[in-house]
């Protein structure tokens, strides 16, 4: 909390506060008092733990801070969907902005029916990558996680909340880091969890779309502002491919990356 002023100007479309795995259990009542006595971190996303020691489930943390004036949360570790149900089945939560953190086999196997269940709370999902596959007893690789990432993406279309790809460890290889950002790209995730700067400078630093894409986008753009409709937009080719009317999204994603740059 104490580095929020720089990470704000990073520039970033979230930041989260971890109050789960980031810091030892004996720190974290101080650190919750500390969060609610500071109107700024209100609007953050709090990262809270679920469970007691002891496995039981816990949701004062959950509870203090939505009391307080918390909405965002990242629900992380939940063994199963009845353990969703008990969360957030002890009050009428209101405003509640939920991002699911699928860390466990069986409730990745179990979100389908709780994400249908409870659709109104949630803004998106993710998978915590190495909590999974250390469960699993794999090894933590694209490869590995290929089935999981996919389908976490289309849970997320399912009821149109935002995918957020898995966060990654790798603090020296540019390359390898490029290459799982370009990954969940092209899968077609909205947005990536990144642990340290340095992961944001790499994110920053490389084009994720060619020149020739970008070229592609703002002829298609200018193909439909001459109809000035969408549901007037006919098929077209460009730069020898079709393009029609669902290819409008893609072009408006890529169009909107190149002028945010």
């Amino acid at each position: 909390m104490r580095k929020y002023r720089d990470i704000q100007k990073l520039n970033l479309s979230q930041i989260i506060i971890d109050l789960e795995d980031s810091v030892k259990v004996s720190d974290r009542n101080q650190i919750l008092r500390e969060l609610i006595s500071n109107n700024d971190f209100k609007d953050l996303y709090v990262r809270i733990p679920l469970y007691a020691v002891t496995g039981d489930i816990d949701t004062s943390f959950f509870i203090n801070l939505y009391k307080n004036g918390f909405r965002k949360f990242i629900f992380p570790k939940i063994q199963q969907g009845a353990d969703f149900n008990k969360v957030i089945s002890e009050d009428i939560f209101e405003g509640l902005q939920i991002v699911l953190l699928v860390e466990t086999s069986r409730f990745f196997l179990e979100v389908q029916e709780v994400l249908l269940a409870n659709n109104n709370v949630f803004s998106g999902i993710g998978i915590g990558s190495h909590d999974f596959m250390a469960e699993i007893g794999g090894v933590h690789d694209l490869k590995n996680l290929e089935y999981v990432r996919q389908h976490i993406l289309y849970l997320a279309r399912m009821i149109n909340i935002k995918a957020i790809d898995i966060a990654s460890m790798e603090l020296v290889n540019f390359s390898s880091l490029k290459e799982e950002i370009l990954d969940g790209l092209h899968k077609g995730y909205d947005a990536k969890f990144f642990i340290h700067p340095w992961q944001i400078s790499v994110f920053k630093s490389i084009s994720l779309y060619s020149e020739q894409e970008i070229k592609w986008a703002l002829n298609v753009q200018n193909e439909l502002n001459k109809v000035k409709s969408e549901e007037e937009f006919n098929p077209i080719v460009v730069d020898g491919q079709v393009v029609e009317r669902p290819h409008l999204n893609k072009a408006k994603k890529i169009i909107a990356y190149y002028e945010s740059k």
